[in-house]
This record gives structure tokens, sequence and C-alpha cells, in this order.
């Protein structure tokens, strides 16, 4: 039987933060990473998020208007609600139905 190592208590001890000067370290012979600027696509044709987001991108599909109003209440739910951005996390199903005494051994 082989034990599963549970993660850490929070994410500082998983993740670490690295300055600007430690990044183009790493990436040295790419600096134009970047400053790359794209000019292919205008900026004055993408969409920014922002607390009207629904109206703006949204309301003039075809979609009807209870699809719009349950996208509304996604977008303002949670910790990210009027933001204009929407999380939605993968659950893994295989661990989640599984009782707990059970999910530390596999």
């Amino acid at each position: 039987m082989t034990t599963v190592t549970l993660p850490p208590a929070s994410f500082s001890e998983i993740w670490f933060v690295m300055d600007y000067h430690e990044i183009i370290k790493l990436i040295a012979e790419d600096e134009n990473l970047f400053t790359h600027q794209c000019k292919l696509v205008p900026k004055e044709n993408l969409c920014l998020p922002g607390p009207d987001y629904i109206d703006r991108v949204f309301l003039n599909s075809s979609r009807n208007i209870q699809t719009l109003r349950n996208m509304e209440v996604l977008y303002r739910h949670g910790r990210l609600a009027g933001s204009g951005y929407l999380s939605i996390l993968p659950v893994d199903q295989g661990l989640t139905q599984v009782p707990i005494p059970f999910r530390m051994c596999i």
C-alpha cells in the first residue's frame, strides 16, 4: 500500500515569487518576450473585463434572456464578483466521490 503525501497547508509553501530581473536571467536570450507588441489585433477590438462585461459582450448575441441572466449570476458571484472575470476550476471526480479515509491511501 502506498501513502499519498498531503499538500502543504498554504500556497506560500508551494509557490515562490520571482522579480523581473530573475525572470530576465532565466530567459536572457528571449528578452523580447517582454517587449513584444501585437500589431495584428488592434486594442480597440479587445473586450476587456469590467462590471458591465455581460452587457457589452453578450447582450447583442442570439442568447436567450435566461442564459444571459445565468451568466450574469456566475459573473457576479464569489471573490471576482463584478470584476468581469470568471474563474471555474476543474474538479477531479475520481477523488471527490471517495470517502475521506480512502483518499489517504492509494
